[in-house]
């Protein structure tokens, strides 16, 4: 049996909002790439539980997937 991580908005809106200045893209485009990347999104919450050190990881995956910065 799998457990199931919930993510709450909260969470999700800091995460964009990290994603913004550190990529300078929109608030829309965050959105989209975290929806797009979600099972990673699970995947760190469900390991670092803070929305900061949450972001610093996506950045660096998302960084080394796509190169963005």
């Amino acid at each position: 049996m799998t457990e199931t991580v919930t993510v709450s908005e909260k969470k999700i809106e800091k995460l964009a909002k990290r994603m913004t200045k550190a990529f300078g893209i929109s608030k829309e485009e965050a959105y989209e790439l975290i929806y797009e990347e979600w099972e990673l999104v699970e995947t760190l919450f469900s390991v670092h539980k803070k929305a900061k050190s949450v972001s610093e990881h996506f950045i660096e995956e998302i960084n080394m997937y796509y190169r963005i910065a």
